[in-house]
């Protein structure tokens, strides 16, 4: 870690002396002083019949066994470019503020049910004149060419060497926030950041590149993470990458694709204290055919499982960030808007491995409204955890969405479900962990982006 910031820190020299030499041979600024202003917006409904997959009743259940809300959130944003090579963001987002908990007339704005506050991006950009080098650094959103591996937003500082519009490599160190934070106990500020240092924390250097060919684009890469968060048992993941996506062909007929191998040790995490090896992997692929009015897309999702065994000194499941491409929203993560719940995530956890496969079967009734229809089943690949239980089960929705003013408004209405298998009954039921009883799930949204 400490030698990715000096590096970038001698990356940072270099580029001051280019930059210096540039305004010597006639200067770099022009631009725009006034901020460019951006705006995502929605407001959300869902309404599930359960919150998990067991329609018995409690004995106390003052709350019901539904889940449902309507919340609205709102981030604006701004980037301000003041010279072509220098840029600026920042977005703030306020939210998600649930109707019936959030009180926007509080006085108290550390009470439950004050509107919560993020600042999602703080970063800043500076390139040479001609666009060859430049470096990053702040809080932004971060994910590897696959995002298999990391999903985030978190403090990172890169430099990037771009050839061409196609052509780039880029060399990135961070930091992941974690749960061991020093200084959390303070009485001062002073103690605040006194406490704090660099011995417990998760670490992410990674170094990756994008090159185009024709209707083509890859991206390969190396992204290694050095996780101290756990006292006196650090664990290494070195993940190598790669992500491709192109047409074949034909515009009418997209394919992508994501590889990633993890290789690393886990000290003193085994029987006796002993060191544990890891190694897992994982891949989706993906096909996007459009033939107006119908369009279809595939995808598929797996990555490797551990059987347990605590005696072979070996971890084989994936370390996942959470996040596919795949079209379904209860299996994986639910793209109109995450319930931090997503199956997937539960599995990977368990170490069980994945296998998802679903289709989205899209008509566009008129140039702004589409019907869909989404079909999906998974299965883990171990149940050691899940007492033999594989399928998780079949998940099917059907819906509608209207976009209006040139894309810039969009209307969302679904309905549907899974019908749960035992493996995923034993991963999310709190009562009678072998009930399957399906989930029915009703979502609305309104949503503006510019």
């Amino acid at each position: 870690m400490t030698r990715g910031i000096w590096t970038l820190a001698a990356l940072a020299v270099v580029m001051c002396v280019t930059g210096a030499a540039a305004e010597e041979d006639g200067g770099v600024i022009t631009g725009e002083i006034v901020p460019m202003f951006d705006v995502q917006f929605q407001t959300y409904l869902y309404l599930a019949n359960d919150r998990d997959f067991d329609r018995t009743e409690p004995i106390y259940s003052e709350n019901g066994q539904t889940s449902g809300y309507v919340l609205t959130t709102l981030r604006p944003g701004l980037t301000w470019a003041p010279v072509d090579q220098v840029t600026v963001r920042y977005q703030l987002e306020v939210g998600d503020n649930i109707w019936s908990r959030n009180d926007l007339d509080g006085q108290d704005p550390l009470a439950p049910e004050t509107a919560v506050v993020r600042h999602k991006e703080v970063w800043a950009e500076v390139r040479t004149q001609n666009e060859f080098f430049g470096v990053r650094s702040g809080f932004q959103y971060f994910y590897d060419p696959t995002h298999l591996v990391l999903d985030r937003h978190m403090g990172v500082a890169s430099a990037f060497l771009a050839w061409s519009p196609a052509g780039r490599v880029t060399l990135a160190a961070g930091q992941v926030p974690d749960t061991v934070y020093e200084g959390l106990d303070a009485t001062g500020e002073d103690r605040r950041m006194s406490d704090n240092n660099f011995e417990q924390d998760d670490y992410v250097v990674a170094l990756w590149s994008r090159h185009g060919a024709d209707e083509w684009s890859f991206s390969p890469g190396v992204f290694a993470r050095w996780d101290k968060t756990e006292i006196n048992r650090p664990r290494v993941v070195v993940s190598p990458v790669f992500h491709a996506e192109g047409c074949a062909g034909s515009p009418q007929v997209c394919l992508d694709f994501d590889a990633v191998g993890q290789w690393g040790r886990h000290e003193h995490a085994g029987l006796d204290n002993r060191d544990v090896n890891i190694l897992a992997a994982a891949a989706q692929a993906g096909v996007a055919v459009n033939l107006w009015p119908l369009g279809l897309d595939t995808s598929v999702l797996a990555f490797t499982s551990d059987d347990g065994d605590k005696y072979d000194q070996y971890d084989t499941g994936f370390v996942y960030s959470g996040w596919s491409k795949s079209a379904t929203m209860i299996l994986t993560l639910n793209s109109l808007h995450d319930q931090y719940n997503n199956i997937d995530e539960s599995v990977a956890a368990q170490g069980a491995g994945l296998v998802v496969a679903d289709e989205e079967i899209s008509v566009n009734v008129t140039d702004n409204v589409r019907l869909f229809a989404i079909i999906g089943a998974g299965s883990t690949l171990d149940g050691t955890n899940t007492d033999s239980e594989k399928f998780l089960g079949t998940e099917g929705h059907l819906g509608v969405e209207c976009s209006v003013y040139e894309n810039l408004a969009t209307f969302h209405l679904s309905a549907g479900g899974l019908l749960p298998g035992r493996a995923a009954a034993m991963l999310r039921n709190e009562i009678d962990r072998e009930a399957t009883d399906p989930l029915g799930v009703i979502q609305s949204s309104m949503t503006v982006q510019f």
